[in-house]
């Protein structure tokens, strides 16, 4: 059995969904999204016991006018077959008209829990599509309070001015020990927002990967400003919609208008905004903790979607850690809406004297989550 509560259900705006919508289907347990605006929520509480389990991460899509997304498209512009989709399970179809925002992603992994761990999960919530009537003079769009947030999960803002645009998704990701983005062992990231619905010109990139998609601008695919393992807006965090050119000095620095711009979706780094009022904006990318992982080396700074200072520290773990994955795939844009983590619980350990104990703790935990 697995232990589950909300982080922080009091949090202020948090308005929760009821009942708590997680499924448990034999040994499989699915956390949807568990807040009713897909900008602000909290992240789920949950205890593992020792045992083998394999975790599957959905990132949430981008922004876009209709609410859906598009299946991954290569850089050809040919999209992801659906077979590949089904096979991963994921909920998506093919569109070939552009101004959709970007999928999340898919990442899954196996590990071995060696003794009782303490977890948070974030799930990330959808960027919106929204038009702002706030925007007397325009840069009004452009304020903080005024902007349409992003996904829960470091997903950008967009201005939504003038006819509207899409924020991006957000991450959905894990952590062992602590709720912070350094202690994130595992991350799928969230779609990349839509610029406006008119002209069939742009497309907001996938989310995933351990390279994300950049955007498509008039039609063109600009690969050239990438989330990755090493790099990206900032880390967990994707970037605002910019008033002008971007906080970040490796940025869009050139802007053209000030209106239909969208922004990025959330991951391990997050997107960048295209800064451009016909294209999409960079999907964020995925990232496991394995044997072979890329970890940024020293301190890892982390700013929030408008590039302002937030902290610096070291990643929490390294490559000998025991909580290293195995058996990872990683699977770009296949997934549309609120991001999602099932976990399946392979195999329980239980040994010798402690297995009294370990069913004694099974019955505590499955009275605690049918009193919840």
């Amino acid at each position: 059995m697995i232990r589950y509560s909300l982080y922080d259900a009091s949090k202020a705006g948090v308005r929760i969904k009821s009942p708590l919508p997680v499924s448990i289907r034999e040994n499989k347990y699915i956390f949807d999204y568990p807040c009713e605006d897909s900008s602000v929520c909290t992240e789920y509480s949950i205890v593992l016991q020792p045992g083998l389990y394999k975790f599957e991460l959905y990132g949430a899509s981008g922004g876009s006018y209709t609410g859906e997304v598009s299946t991954h498209h290569y850089e050809t512009g040919e999209c992801m077959p659906d077979s590949f989709v089904k096979l991963f399970n994921g909920n998506t179809r093919c569109l070939e008209y552009f101004d959709y925002g970007g999928a999340g992603g898919y990442v899954s992994g196996l590990i071995n829990v060696k003794r009782l761990l303490q977890i948070y999960a974030t799930i990330g919530g959808s960027g919106k599509y929204l038009t702002n009537s706030k925007c007397d003079p325009l840069e009004n769009c452009y304020l903080r309070e005024n902007m349409v947030p992003g996904g829960y999960g470091g997903g950008g803002s967009s201005p939504g001015y003038k006819n509207g645009a899409g924020s991006g998704g957000g991450q959905t990701s894990v952590k062992f020990l602590e709720n912070t983005l350094y202690h994130r062992v595992i991350v799928s990231g969230g779609g990349g927002g839509a610029d406006d619905y008119f002209q069939n010109d742009a497309r907001g990139g996938s989310g995933g990967g351990l390279v994300a998609q950049g955007w498509w601008n008039e039609t063109v695919y600009n690969g050239q400003y990438l989330a990755n393992s090493s790099f990206g807006f900032t880390f967990g965090t994707a970037e605002a919609a910019p008033l002008d050119g971007s906080k970040n000095p490796k940025g869009v620095q050139k802007t053209a208008h000030y209106y239909d711009k969208c922004g990025g979706g959330g991951g391990w780094f997050g997107g960048f905004s295209s800064n451009y009022n016909n294209a999409g904006c960079g999907g964020g990318s995925s990232w496991v903790l394995t044997k072979g992982a890329y970890i940024p080396p020293g301190l890892i700074e982390s700013r929030d979607e408008f590039y302002n200072y937030i902290t610096k520290r070291k990643y929490n773990f390294d490559l000998n850690s025991e909580y290293l994955f195995t058996e990872v795939i990683h699977v770009p844009g296949i997934w549309q809406g609120n991001g999602c983590l099932i976990i399946t619980v392979i195999k329980t350990l239980c040994f010798n004297s402690f297995i009294s104990r370990c069913h004694l703790t099974n019955f505590l935990l499955g009275f605690e989550i049918f009193l919840s």
